[in-house]
Protein backbone atom coordinates (compact mmCIF):
# COMPACT_ATOMS: atom_id res chain seq x y z
CA UNK A 1 0.00 0.00 0.00
CA UNK A 2 2.76 2.43 0.96
CA UNK A 3 4.82 1.44 -2.07
CA UNK A 4 1.82 2.18 -4.31
CA UNK A 5 1.43 5.69 -2.84
CA UNK A 6 5.15 6.36 -3.21
CA UNK A 7 5.10 5.34 -6.83
CA UNK A 8 2.09 7.63 -7.50
CA UNK A 9 3.81 10.64 -5.91
CA UNK A 10 6.98 10.04 -7.96
CA UNK A 11 4.94 9.78 -11.17
CA UNK A 12 3.01 13.05 -10.52
CA UNK A 13 6.22 14.87 -9.65
CA UNK A 14 7.75 13.82 -12.96
CA UNK A 15 4.72 15.01 -14.94
CA UNK A 16 4.74 18.40 -13.24
CA UNK A 17 8.46 18.75 -13.93
CA UNK A 18 8.02 18.00 -17.64
CA UNK A 19 5.13 20.53 -17.93
CA UNK A 20 7.23 23.16 -16.19
CA UNK A 21 10.17 22.41 -18.48
CA UNK A 22 8.26 22.88 -21.76
CA UNK A 23 5.89 25.75 -20.85
CA UNK A 24 7.17 29.33 -21.42
CA UNK A 25 8.31 31.20 -18.35
CA UNK A 26 5.29 33.58 -18.47
CA UNK A 27 2.95 30.62 -18.05
CA UNK A 28 4.64 29.43 -14.89
CA UNK A 29 4.38 32.71 -13.06
CA UNK A 30 1.41 34.89 -12.19
CA UNK A 31 0.93 37.63 -14.79
CA UNK A 32 2.29 40.94 -13.59
CA UNK A 33 -0.13 43.92 -13.78
CA UNK A 34 0.42 46.19 -16.80
CA UNK A 35 1.85 49.58 -15.89
CA UNK A 36 -0.62 52.47 -16.55
CA UNK A 37 0.66 54.75 -19.35
CA UNK A 38 0.58 58.53 -18.97
CA UNK A 39 -0.78 61.16 -21.34
CA UNK A 40 2.15 63.30 -22.48
CA UNK A 41 0.23 65.79 -24.65
CA UNK A 42 -3.23 66.57 -26.06
CA UNK A 43 -3.29 68.07 -29.54
CA UNK A 44 -6.00 69.48 -31.84
CA UNK A 45 -5.36 69.31 -35.59
CA UNK A 46 -7.53 70.43 -38.50
CA UNK A 47 -8.89 73.57 -36.85
CA UNK A 48 -9.06 76.81 -38.80
CA UNK A 49 -11.33 79.26 -37.06
CA UNK A 50 -11.44 78.11 -33.46
CA UNK A 51 -8.53 78.50 -31.06
CA UNK A 52 -6.93 75.36 -29.65
CA UNK A 53 -7.37 76.49 -26.04
CA UNK A 54 -11.09 77.08 -26.63
CA UNK A 55 -11.51 73.52 -27.91
CA UNK A 56 -9.38 72.00 -25.12
CA UNK A 57 -11.67 73.66 -22.58
CA UNK A 58 -14.27 70.95 -23.32
CA UNK A 59 -11.74 68.07 -23.20
CA UNK A 60 -11.39 66.28 -19.85
CA UNK A 61 -8.16 64.45 -20.77
CA UNK A 62 -5.13 66.45 -19.61
CA UNK A 63 -1.34 65.92 -19.88
CA UNK A 64 -0.17 63.90 -16.89
CA UNK A 65 -3.43 61.96 -16.57
CA UNK A 66 -3.48 58.16 -16.90
CA UNK A 67 -4.39 57.27 -20.47
CA UNK A 68 -7.95 55.96 -20.95
CA UNK A 69 -9.34 54.97 -24.32
CA UNK A 70 -12.89 55.25 -22.98
CA UNK A 71 -12.27 58.79 -21.72
CA UNK A 72 -10.89 60.13 -25.00
CA UNK A 73 -13.90 58.68 -26.82
CA UNK A 74 -16.16 60.52 -24.38
CA UNK A 75 -14.18 63.69 -25.03
CA UNK A 76 -14.71 63.26 -28.77
CA UNK A 77 -18.47 62.92 -28.28
CA UNK A 78 -18.44 66.08 -26.16
CA UNK A 79 -16.72 68.00 -28.96
CA UNK A 80 -19.18 66.69 -31.56
CA UNK A 81 -22.18 67.82 -29.51
CA UNK A 82 -20.92 71.43 -29.64
CA UNK A 83 -22.16 71.68 -33.22
CA UNK A 84 -18.89 73.10 -34.58
CA UNK A 85 -17.43 69.99 -36.20
CA UNK A 86 -18.31 67.48 -38.91
CA UNK A 87 -19.31 64.29 -37.08
CA UNK A 88 -18.24 62.05 -39.95
CA UNK A 89 -14.84 63.59 -40.65
CA UNK A 90 -13.73 64.07 -37.01
CA UNK A 91 -11.91 61.42 -34.98
CA UNK A 92 -9.54 60.83 -32.06
CA UNK A 93 -6.47 58.59 -31.92
CA UNK A 94 -3.27 58.16 -29.92
CA UNK A 95 0.43 57.88 -30.75
CA UNK A 96 3.59 56.93 -28.89
CA UNK A 97 5.08 59.90 -27.09
CA UNK A 98 8.79 60.78 -27.17
CA UNK A 99 9.07 60.03 -23.43
CA UNK A 100 7.35 56.66 -23.56
CA UNK A 101 3.88 58.02 -22.85
CA UNK A 102 0.88 58.65 -25.10
CA UNK A 103 0.04 61.66 -27.27
CA UNK A 104 -3.75 62.09 -27.75
CA UNK A 105 -4.70 63.73 -31.05
CA UNK A 106 -8.17 65.08 -31.89
CA UNK A 107 -8.47 65.47 -35.66
CA UNK A 108 -11.44 67.75 -36.38
CA UNK A 109 -13.05 69.27 -39.42
CA UNK A 110 -14.81 72.53 -38.69
CA UNK A 111 -18.23 73.14 -40.18
CA UNK A 112 -18.30 76.34 -42.26
CA UNK A 113 -20.19 79.51 -41.40
CA UNK A 114 -23.22 80.57 -43.47
CA UNK A 115 -22.20 84.02 -44.72
CA UNK A 116 -25.12 84.41 -47.13
CA UNK A 117 -28.60 82.86 -47.14
CA UNK A 118 -30.88 83.20 -50.17
CA UNK A 119 -34.28 81.84 -51.26
CA UNK A 120 -34.63 81.72 -55.06
CA UNK A 121 -38.02 81.32 -56.73
CA UNK A 122 -39.97 82.28 -53.62
CA UNK A 123 -43.26 84.11 -54.26
CA UNK A 124 -45.90 82.88 -51.80
CA UNK A 125 -43.94 83.56 -48.62
CA UNK A 126 -41.93 86.42 -47.20
CA UNK A 127 -38.36 85.63 -46.20
CA UNK A 128 -39.00 87.16 -42.78
CA UNK A 129 -41.81 84.63 -42.18
CA UNK A 130 -39.50 81.77 -43.13
CA UNK A 131 -36.70 82.93 -40.84
CA UNK A 132 -39.19 83.45 -38.01
CA UNK A 133 -40.45 79.87 -38.45
CA UNK A 134 -36.85 78.60 -38.49
CA UNK A 135 -36.27 80.31 -35.13
CA UNK A 136 -39.52 79.04 -33.60
CA UNK A 137 -38.83 75.45 -34.66
CA UNK A 138 -35.14 75.74 -33.81
CA UNK A 139 -34.04 74.62 -37.25
CA UNK A 140 -30.62 76.21 -36.78
CA UNK A 141 -30.24 77.75 -40.26
CA UNK A 142 -29.57 81.49 -40.42
CA UNK A 143 -26.88 83.93 -41.46
CA UNK A 144 -23.67 83.65 -39.43
CA UNK A 145 -24.73 80.27 -38.04
CA UNK A 146 -22.73 77.06 -38.46
CA UNK A 147 -23.70 75.11 -41.57
CA UNK A 148 -24.81 71.56 -40.79
CA UNK A 149 -26.12 69.33 -43.64
CA UNK A 150 -28.60 67.71 -41.23
CA UNK A 151 -30.04 71.09 -40.27
CA UNK A 152 -30.16 72.12 -43.93
CA UNK A 153 -32.30 69.06 -44.74
CA UNK A 154 -34.59 70.00 -41.85
CA UNK A 155 -34.88 73.49 -43.33
CA UNK A 156 -35.92 71.97 -46.69
CA UNK A 157 -38.67 69.99 -44.95
CA UNK A 158 -39.97 73.06 -43.11
CA UNK A 159 -39.98 75.07 -46.35
CA UNK A 160 -42.09 72.40 -48.05
CA UNK A 161 -44.55 72.42 -45.14
CA UNK A 162 -44.86 76.21 -45.30
CA UNK A 163 -45.41 76.17 -49.06
CA UNK A 164 -47.99 73.37 -48.76
CA UNK A 165 -49.88 75.48 -46.21
CA UNK A 166 -49.97 78.27 -48.82
CA UNK A 167 -51.48 76.03 -51.48
CA UNK A 168 -48.34 74.59 -53.08
CA UNK A 169 -48.14 70.95 -51.90
CA UNK A 170 -46.17 69.95 -55.02
CA UNK A 171 -43.39 72.49 -54.47
CA UNK A 172 -39.79 71.31 -54.69
CA UNK A 173 -36.88 72.64 -52.66
CA UNK A 174 -33.20 72.02 -53.33
CA UNK A 175 -30.22 73.46 -51.54
CA UNK A 176 -27.14 74.84 -53.29
CA UNK A 177 -23.91 75.35 -51.38
CA UNK A 178 -21.11 77.59 -52.69
CA UNK A 179 -17.76 78.13 -51.00
CA UNK A 180 -17.05 81.73 -50.09
CA UNK A 181 -13.78 80.95 -48.33
CA UNK A 182 -12.14 78.00 -46.62
CA UNK A 183 -14.30 78.60 -43.54
CA UNK A 184 -17.57 80.00 -44.95
CA UNK A 185 -20.22 79.19 -47.53
CA UNK A 186 -23.22 80.75 -49.25
CA UNK A 187 -26.41 78.71 -48.88
CA UNK A 188 -29.22 79.05 -51.43
CA UNK A 189 -32.55 77.25 -51.41
CA UNK A 190 -33.80 76.91 -54.98
CA UNK A 191 -37.59 76.73 -54.87
CA UNK A 192 -40.07 75.69 -57.55
CA UNK A 193 -43.47 76.42 -56.08
CA UNK A 194 -45.46 74.78 -58.87
CA UNK A 195 -49.12 75.53 -59.49
CA UNK A 196 -51.57 76.54 -56.81
CA UNK A 197 -53.81 73.74 -55.59
CA UNK A 198 -57.25 74.35 -54.07
CA UNK A 199 -59.79 72.12 -52.34
CA UNK A 200 -62.80 71.80 -54.66
CA UNK A 201 -64.87 69.08 -53.00
CA UNK A 202 -65.20 67.74 -49.46
CA UNK A 203 -67.29 64.59 -49.35
CA UNK A 204 -68.22 62.07 -46.65
CA UNK A 205 -69.02 58.42 -47.13
CA UNK A 206 -70.75 56.00 -44.78
CA UNK A 207 -72.83 58.68 -43.07
CA UNK A 208 -76.56 57.96 -42.82
CA UNK A 209 -77.80 60.19 -40.00
CA UNK A 210 -75.69 63.28 -40.61
CA UNK A 211 -75.76 64.94 -44.02
CA UNK A 212 -72.61 66.05 -45.82
CA UNK A 213 -73.75 69.65 -45.44
CA UNK A 214 -74.05 69.32 -41.65
CA UNK A 215 -70.63 67.71 -41.32
CA UNK A 216 -68.99 70.25 -43.65
CA UNK A 217 -70.55 72.98 -41.53
CA UNK A 218 -68.38 71.89 -38.56
CA UNK A 219 -65.20 72.48 -40.56
CA UNK A 220 -63.91 76.02 -40.10
CA UNK A 221 -60.28 75.90 -41.24
CA UNK A 222 -60.47 73.81 -44.44
CA UNK A 223 -63.45 74.44 -46.72
CA UNK A 224 -64.48 74.04 -50.34
CA UNK A 225 -63.24 76.69 -52.75
CA UNK A 226 -65.54 79.66 -53.25
CA UNK A 227 -65.51 83.39 -53.75
CA UNK A 228 -65.04 84.09 -50.04
CA UNK A 229 -62.90 81.13 -49.00
CA UNK A 230 -60.26 81.93 -51.66
CA UNK A 231 -59.59 85.28 -49.97
CA UNK A 232 -59.57 83.66 -46.52
CA UNK A 233 -57.14 80.94 -47.77
CA UNK A 234 -59.50 78.32 -46.32
CA UNK A 235 -59.57 76.38 -49.60
CA UNK A 236 -55.91 75.44 -49.10
CA UNK A 237 -55.15 71.94 -47.86
CA UNK A 238 -53.24 71.97 -44.58
CA UNK A 239 -53.13 68.52 -42.99
CA UNK A 240 -52.90 69.83 -39.43
CA UNK A 241 -55.91 72.08 -39.98
CA UNK A 242 -57.78 69.25 -41.69
CA UNK A 243 -57.14 66.92 -38.73
CA UNK A 244 -58.35 69.64 -36.34
CA UNK A 245 -61.55 70.11 -38.34
CA UNK A 246 -62.24 66.38 -38.55
CA UNK A 247 -61.93 66.08 -34.78
CA UNK A 248 -64.56 68.81 -34.55
CA UNK A 249 -66.73 66.68 -36.85
CA UNK A 250 -66.28 63.76 -34.42
CA UNK A 251 -67.20 65.95 -31.45
CA UNK A 252 -70.31 67.17 -33.25
CA UNK A 253 -71.56 63.62 -33.87
CA UNK A 254 -70.78 62.63 -30.26
CA UNK A 255 -72.64 65.68 -28.99
CA UNK A 256 -75.73 64.16 -30.59
CA UNK A 257 -75.30 60.92 -28.64
CA UNK A 258 -73.31 58.95 -31.23
CA UNK A 259 -70.48 58.29 -28.79
CA UNK A 260 -68.71 55.74 -30.99
CA UNK A 261 -68.79 57.92 -34.11
CA UNK A 262 -65.42 58.59 -35.71
CA UNK A 263 -63.80 59.50 -39.00
CA UNK A 264 -61.37 57.38 -40.96
CA UNK A 265 -58.24 58.31 -42.89
CA UNK A 266 -59.23 60.92 -45.50
CA UNK A 267 -58.49 60.17 -49.15
CA UNK A 268 -57.08 63.04 -51.18
CA UNK A 269 -57.09 62.93 -54.97
CA UNK A 270 -56.48 65.40 -57.76
CA UNK A 271 -59.38 66.22 -60.07
CA UNK A 272 -57.56 68.37 -62.64
CA UNK A 273 -57.86 72.05 -63.35
CA UNK A 274 -61.03 73.85 -62.30
CA UNK A 275 -62.17 77.46 -62.29
CA UNK A 276 -62.41 78.85 -58.77
CA UNK A 277 -63.73 82.07 -57.33
CA UNK A 278 -66.22 84.02 -59.46
CA UNK A 279 -68.01 81.27 -61.38
CA UNK A 280 -68.90 83.09 -64.61
CA UNK A 281 -66.38 85.68 -65.75
CA UNK A 282 -62.58 85.30 -65.55
CA UNK A 283 -62.02 88.43 -63.48
CA UNK A 284 -58.53 89.20 -62.12
CA UNK A 285 -58.12 88.37 -58.40
CA UNK A 286 -61.72 87.09 -58.27
CA UNK A 287 -61.33 84.07 -60.50
CA UNK A 288 -58.59 81.70 -61.65
CA UNK A 289 -58.03 78.24 -63.05
CA UNK A 290 -56.22 76.07 -60.51
CA UNK A 291 -55.47 72.44 -59.83
CA UNK A 292 -58.30 70.93 -57.79
CA UNK A 293 -58.43 68.41 -54.95
CA UNK A 294 -61.22 66.20 -53.69
CA UNK A 295 -61.20 65.12 -50.03
CA UNK A 296 -63.24 62.03 -49.17
CA UNK A 297 -63.69 61.24 -45.48
CA UNK A 298 -65.00 57.83 -44.34
CA UNK A 299 -67.48 58.12 -41.45
CA UNK A 300 -68.57 55.51 -38.91
CA UNK A 301 -71.64 56.71 -37.03
CA UNK A 302 -72.63 53.76 -34.86
CA UNK A 303 -75.84 54.09 -32.85
CA UNK A 304 -77.20 56.79 -30.60
CA UNK A 305 -76.72 56.23 -26.86
CA UNK A 306 -78.79 57.33 -23.90
CA UNK A 307 -77.44 57.86 -20.40
CA UNK A 308 -77.89 54.92 -18.02
CA UNK A 309 -76.21 54.87 -14.62
CA UNK A 310 -73.77 57.63 -13.64
CA UNK A 311 -71.41 56.68 -10.82
CA UNK A 312 -69.03 59.22 -9.27
CA UNK A 313 -66.03 58.17 -7.18
CA UNK A 314 -63.21 59.94 -5.35
CA UNK A 315 -65.03 63.23 -4.65
CA UNK A 316 -64.93 64.89 -1.24
CA UNK A 317 -64.93 68.66 -1.86
CA UNK A 318 -68.06 68.73 -3.99
CA UNK A 319 -71.00 66.43 -3.40
CA UNK A 320 -72.23 63.95 -5.95
CA UNK A 321 -75.33 66.09 -6.48
CA UNK A 322 -73.21 69.18 -7.22
CA UNK A 323 -71.12 67.27 -9.76
CA UNK A 324 -74.26 65.88 -11.40
CA UNK A 325 -75.63 69.41 -11.70
CA UNK A 326 -72.44 70.52 -13.43
CA UNK A 327 -72.73 67.64 -15.91
CA UNK A 328 -76.39 68.54 -16.46
CA UNK A 329 -77.64 65.18 -17.78
CA UNK A 330 -80.22 62.84 -16.29
CA UNK A 331 -80.87 59.16 -16.78
CA UNK A 332 -82.54 58.54 -20.13
CA UNK A 333 -81.19 61.72 -21.77
CA UNK A 334 -79.24 61.48 -25.00
CA UNK A 335 -75.61 61.08 -23.93
CA UNK A 336 -74.02 64.32 -25.09
CA UNK A 337 -70.34 63.40 -25.17
CA UNK A 338 -69.18 66.96 -25.80
CA UNK A 339 -71.19 68.27 -22.85
CA UNK A 340 -69.87 65.58 -20.51
CA UNK A 341 -66.27 66.20 -21.56
CA UNK A 342 -66.59 69.96 -21.10
CA UNK A 343 -68.16 69.50 -17.68
CA UNK A 344 -65.41 67.18 -16.39
CA UNK A 345 -62.31 68.64 -18.03
CA UNK A 346 -63.15 72.35 -18.10
CA UNK A 347 -65.93 73.38 -15.72
CA UNK A 348 -65.13 71.05 -12.81
CA UNK A 349 -61.41 71.68 -13.26
CA UNK A 350 -62.10 75.39 -12.87
CA UNK A 351 -64.32 74.87 -9.81
CA UNK A 352 -61.68 72.74 -8.12
CA UNK A 353 -59.00 75.27 -9.14
CA UNK A 354 -60.96 78.01 -7.37
CA UNK A 355 -60.56 76.02 -4.15
CA UNK A 356 -56.81 75.51 -4.64
CA UNK A 357 -57.02 71.96 -6.02
CA UNK A 358 -54.98 72.73 -9.13
CA UNK A 359 -53.98 69.12 -9.79
CA UNK A 360 -57.56 67.89 -10.14
CA UNK A 361 -57.96 65.16 -12.76
CA UNK A 362 -60.96 63.08 -13.82
CA UNK A 363 -61.20 59.77 -15.63
CA UNK A 364 -64.33 58.81 -17.54
CA UNK A 365 -64.97 55.10 -18.12
CA UNK A 366 -67.99 54.23 -20.31
CA UNK A 367 -69.76 50.87 -20.50
CA UNK A 368 -71.84 50.41 -23.65
CA UNK A 369 -74.91 48.18 -23.63
CA UNK A 370 -77.78 47.40 -25.98
CA UNK A 371 -81.15 48.90 -25.28
CA UNK A 372 -83.63 46.02 -24.91
CA UNK A 373 -86.52 48.37 -25.66
CA UNK A 374 -85.05 49.89 -28.84
CA UNK A 375 -82.63 48.02 -31.07
CA UNK A 376 -81.58 51.25 -32.80
CA UNK A 377 -80.34 52.80 -29.58
CA UNK A 378 -77.85 51.89 -26.89
CA UNK A 379 -77.37 52.61 -23.21
CA UNK A 380 -74.11 53.87 -21.75
CA UNK A 381 -73.16 53.73 -18.08
CA UNK A 382 -70.45 56.12 -16.92
CA UNK A 383 -68.06 55.79 -14.00
CA UNK A 384 -66.37 59.10 -13.17
CA UNK A 385 -63.23 58.69 -11.07
CA UNK A 386 -61.98 61.97 -9.58
CA UNK A 387 -58.50 62.58 -8.18
CA UNK A 388 -58.75 65.86 -6.27
CA UNK A 389 -55.12 66.08 -5.18
CA UNK A 390 -53.95 68.48 -2.49
CA UNK A 391 -55.13 72.01 -1.77
CA UNK A 392 -52.35 74.40 -2.84
CA UNK A 393 -51.47 77.84 -1.53
CA UNK A 394 -49.58 80.53 -3.42
CA UNK A 395 -45.98 80.49 -2.23
CA UNK A 396 -44.16 83.02 -4.44
CA UNK A 397 -45.28 85.32 -7.24
CA UNK A 398 -42.46 86.69 -9.38
CA UNK A 399 -42.59 89.01 -12.38
CA UNK A 400 -40.01 88.65 -15.15
CA UNK A 401 -39.37 91.31 -17.79
CA UNK A 402 -40.62 94.42 -15.95
CA UNK A 403 -37.37 96.36 -16.24
CA UNK A 404 -39.09 99.71 -15.63
CA UNK A 405 -42.41 99.08 -13.90
CA UNK A 406 -42.07 98.35 -10.22
CA UNK A 407 -43.31 95.08 -8.76
CA UNK A 408 -45.81 96.74 -6.41
CA UNK A 409 -47.62 98.27 -9.42
CA UNK A 410 -48.22 94.78 -10.79
CA UNK A 411 -48.95 93.15 -7.44
CA UNK A 412 -51.78 95.54 -6.63
CA UNK A 413 -53.61 94.29 -9.73
CA UNK A 414 -53.30 90.64 -8.67
CA UNK A 415 -56.22 89.38 -6.58
CA UNK A 416 -54.20 86.63 -4.85
CA UNK A 417 -51.62 87.34 -2.18
CA UNK A 418 -48.71 85.11 -1.30
CA UNK A 419 -49.88 82.69 1.36
CA UNK A 420 -53.49 82.64 0.13
CA UNK A 421 -55.22 79.54 -1.17
CA UNK A 422 -54.72 79.56 -4.92
CA UNK A 423 -57.81 80.62 -6.90
CA UNK A 424 -57.88 79.98 -10.63
CA UNK A 425 -60.68 82.46 -11.41
CA UNK A 426 -58.98 85.21 -9.40
CA UNK A 427 -55.73 84.53 -11.26
CA UNK A 428 -57.38 84.76 -14.68
CA UNK A 429 -59.13 88.01 -13.74
CA UNK A 430 -55.79 89.37 -12.48
CA UNK A 431 -54.30 88.79 -15.94
CA UNK A 432 -57.21 90.77 -17.42
CA UNK A 433 -56.49 93.67 -15.04
CA UNK A 434 -52.78 93.61 -15.87
CA UNK A 435 -53.57 93.78 -19.58
CA UNK A 436 -55.88 96.74 -18.96
CA UNK A 437 -52.97 98.77 -17.57
CA UNK A 438 -51.55 99.13 -21.06
CA UNK A 439 -47.97 98.91 -19.78
CA UNK A 440 -47.18 95.58 -21.42
CA UNK A 441 -47.74 93.59 -24.56
CA UNK A 442 -50.81 91.33 -24.20
CA UNK A 443 -50.16 88.72 -21.49
CA UNK A 444 -51.30 85.15 -22.14
CA UNK A 445 -52.50 83.44 -18.96
CA UNK A 446 -51.27 80.05 -20.19
CA UNK A 447 -48.12 80.73 -22.22
CA UNK A 448 -46.62 83.52 -20.11
CA UNK A 449 -47.20 81.93 -16.69
CA UNK A 450 -44.83 79.26 -15.37
CA UNK A 451 -46.26 77.23 -12.49
CA UNK A 452 -43.95 75.27 -10.18
CA UNK A 453 -45.54 73.04 -7.56
CA UNK A 454 -44.11 71.67 -4.33
CA UNK A 455 -46.00 68.45 -3.64
CA UNK A 456 -44.75 67.98 -0.10
CA UNK A 457 -45.57 71.50 1.07
CA UNK A 458 -48.69 71.79 -1.16
CA UNK A 459 -47.46 75.14 -2.49
CA UNK A 460 -47.36 76.64 -5.95
CA UNK A 461 -45.00 79.36 -7.19
CA UNK A 462 -45.77 81.42 -10.29
CA UNK A 463 -43.34 83.24 -12.57
CA UNK A 464 -45.19 85.64 -14.91
CA UNK A 465 -43.35 86.91 -17.98
CA UNK A 466 -44.19 90.41 -19.22
CA UNK A 467 -42.86 92.54 -22.06
CA UNK A 468 -42.98 96.29 -21.53
CA UNK A 469 -44.16 98.61 -24.27
CA UNK A 470 -43.66 102.34 -24.89
CA UNK A 471 -44.94 104.40 -21.97
CA UNK A 472 -44.27 108.04 -22.99
CA UNK A 473 -45.65 110.29 -25.71
CA UNK A 474 -44.32 113.66 -26.79
CA UNK A 475 -45.54 115.88 -29.62
CA UNK A 476 -44.95 119.36 -30.98
CA UNK A 477 -47.44 121.59 -32.76
CA UNK A 478 -47.61 125.10 -34.05
CA UNK A 479 -49.48 127.35 -36.44
CA UNK A 480 -51.06 130.70 -37.19
CA UNK A 481 -54.62 131.80 -36.40
CA UNK A 482 -56.55 135.03 -36.60
CA UNK A 483 -57.38 135.00 -32.90
CA UNK A 484 -54.30 133.57 -31.28
CA UNK A 485 -51.75 134.72 -33.79
CA UNK A 486 -48.71 132.55 -34.26
CA UNK A 487 -48.18 129.89 -31.58
CA UNK A 488 -46.06 126.91 -30.65
CA UNK A 489 -47.14 123.96 -28.46
CA UNK A 490 -45.60 121.05 -26.58
CA UNK A 491 -47.54 118.00 -25.31
CA UNK A 492 -46.04 115.35 -23.05
CA UNK A 493 -47.75 112.43 -21.34
CA UNK A 494 -46.83 109.20 -19.62
CA UNK A 495 -49.09 106.56 -18.10
CA UNK A 496 -46.35 105.02 -15.96
CA UNK A 497 -44.32 107.77 -14.32
CA UNK A 498 -41.03 106.42 -12.98
CA UNK A 499 -42.49 102.93 -13.10
CA UNK A 500 -44.97 103.75 -10.29
CA UNK A 501 -48.11 103.46 -12.43
CA UNK A 502 -48.86 107.18 -12.07
CA UNK A 503 -50.29 109.23 -14.96
CA UNK A 504 -48.75 112.59 -15.84
CA UNK A 505 -49.64 114.91 -18.71
CA UNK A 506 -48.33 118.38 -19.53
CA UNK A 507 -49.49 120.77 -22.26
CA UNK A 508 -47.74 124.06 -23.01
CA UNK A 509 -48.81 126.60 -25.65
CA UNK A 510 -47.03 129.90 -26.25
CA UNK A 511 -47.81 132.59 -28.86
CA UNK A 512 -47.50 136.31 -29.51
CA UNK A 513 -51.08 136.92 -28.24
CA UNK A 514 -51.82 134.22 -25.67
CA UNK A 515 -50.15 131.60 -23.53
CA UNK A 516 -51.55 128.54 -21.74
CA UNK A 517 -50.37 125.66 -19.63
CA UNK A 518 -52.19 122.55 -18.44
CA UNK A 519 -50.91 120.02 -15.96
CA UNK A 520 -52.56 116.85 -14.69
CA UNK A 521 -51.42 114.07 -12.37
CA UNK A 522 -53.26 110.89 -11.40
CA UNK A 523 -52.33 108.46 -8.65
CA UNK A 524 -54.21 105.15 -9.17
Amino acid sequence: MHSYRGFLLIFLGGVIGLVTLYLPPSATHAQQPTQQRTVEDVQIIGRRRLRQEDILYYVQTRPGDPFSEAQIQRDLQTLLTLGFFDKVASRVYSEEGPRGGVVVIFEVKELPIIRDLQFQGLHSLAESDILKTFRERRVGVSKESTYDPVKARAAERVLKELLAARGHPNATVEKKVENVSQTSIALTFVINEGGRVRVMDIEFEGNQVFSDKKLRGQMKLVQQSGLITRFQSKDILDREKLDFDLHKVDNYMRSKGYLQARHGEPRIEGIGKRRTGFPILPLPFLSSVDEGLRITVPITEGKVYRLGDLKIEGNSIFSEQQIRSVIGLSKGDVANGEKIGKALYENLKKYYGNQGFIEYTAELNPTFKDNPQNANEGIVDFTVTIDEGKQFTLNRLEFIGNTFTRDNVLRREVLINEGDIYNQTAWEYSIVKLNQLGYFDPIDKDKDADFKTDEEQAQVSVNLKVSERGRQQISFNGGLSGIGGSFFGLDYSTNNLLGRGEVLSLQLNAGNRQKSAQFSFTEP
